[in-house]
């Protein structure tokens, strides 16, 4: 069985365009690269982080990222690749990854394109409302495991506790 796609369409260079169109209408700053770069800066209740769109002609997709804003120890990297495994189960859209060589924690997601030229504008917002709420949701859970010294357990545990009402 083959999964190769026909691709009898000219590559088209304005795959990115519907980005700049949703961060240009949700107030993001961005900032054009080149015609296969969009980087933009999130703004999230714990300060604004940088993100990227990259148009990727093999496989043709445009794919996303959320650099957070931590810088994880050295010595909890065992840790820190249990607590990601534990909030990716969380996720419905996009995931956590780890990039040890960098030393950064980002939230990742992919649009594939097969047999279009460009992404939807709903399925941009879709993904920028999915990486904020990742975000706002789960970088305590980052903190408490680099910060606190919480297991990967209770640092989720911890983050995922929700208070009702107003005191």
């Amino acid at each position: 069985m083959s999964l190769e796609f026909s691709q009898d369409y000219e590559t088209d260079t304005g795959a990115l365009e519907p980005v700049e169109h949703v961060l240009d209408a949700a107030g993001w700053p961005q900032e054009r690269g080149d015609d296969t770069t969009v980087q933009c800066i999130a703004p999230t209740r714990w300060g604004e982080m940088g993100g990227l769109f990259s148009y990727r002609e093999e496989p043709r997709s445009v794919h996303y990222s959320l650099t957070l804003d931590i810088r994880p120890l050295p010595g909890r990297k065992g840790q820190l690749a249990e607590l990601v495994m534990l909030v990716n189960e969380r996720l419905w859209i996009g995931h956590f990854d780890y990039w040890q060589d960098e030393g950064v924690i980002l939230f990742r997601h992919a649009i594939p394109l097969a047999e279009r030229s460009e992404p939807t504008e709903g399925e941009i917002s879709a993904i920028l409302a999915a990486s904020i709420d990742a975000v706002e949701r789960f970088i305590p859970a980052f903190n408490f495991l680099i910060w606190a010294g919480k297991s990967p357990a209770e640092a989720l545990e911890a983050a995922m506790f929700e208070t009702e009402g107003e005191a």
